[in-house]
């Protein structure tokens, strides 16, 4: 038996000088997680679409801050 669950998703886009050679650089990422009984906090409840996106737009504010780096560097 196969189970799909609902994806809660955002995606992000950064540009800006890649460190290591100089030159401009663009990424993109998805952050994701899925709205499923396994998907627990810490006190051991079932994460809701709120709580998943506020977890969501930390990890996303994080990786802006890093520096952007070109794929072959």
């Amino acid at each position: 038996m196969r189970m799909t669950f609902q994806e809660v998703a955002v995606h992000a886009g950064k540009s800006g000088i890649c460190p290591r050679c100089g030159k401009r650089a663009s990424r993109s990422e998805k952050f994701y997680q899925t709205l499923n009984p396994f998907n627990k906090t810490a006190d051991g409840s079932v994460k809701d679409y709120h709580t998943i996106q506020a977890e969501l737009a930390v990890t996303r504010a994080a990786w802006k801050k890093e520096p952007t780096y070109h794929a072959k560097c």
